[in-house]
């Protein structure tokens, strides 16, 4: 399998039901390099021109469930300030997270220290 572990998280994954897996499968199945990038709040600049980038190096966003496939996707969901994105090449990914490192002092909620 293609892509990054957390595209291979993404397919492992217990949704409850074939169907819903099948959908995710299928959505992000275009865009198998996945990284989880600090994009701020939904709509804030920082979301924005990430987005306006992506369309700008690699064209239109990905829509596989609409018979679209492209070379980039934006996940659908921010937690925290941070947002899946997937592209179809590594190639793609390393140069989108080259160009948008997290702000100094951001780190994932996960890996930031206690208290």
């Amino acid at each position: 399998m293609t892509g990054t572990d957390l595209y291979r998280r993404m397919c492992a994954f217990n949704y409850g039901d074939a169907e819903r897996a099948a959908v995710m499968r299928e959505v992000w199945d275009p865009t198998p390099w996945m990284v989880e990038i600090y994009t701020g709040q939904c709509g804030d600049e920082r979301d924005r021109e990430m987005q306006r980038w992506c369309h700008d190096e690699f064209s239109g966003q990905s829509w596989a469930l609409h018979g679209r496939p492209a070379r980039w996707l934006r996940g659908s969901v921010t937690v925290h300030g941070w947002t899946w994105y997937g592209f179809a090449d590594q190639a793609g990914m390393d140069r989108f997270v080259a160009h948008w490192p997290a702000p100094e002092g951001v780190r994932q909620p996960d890996t930031a220290p206690a208290g």
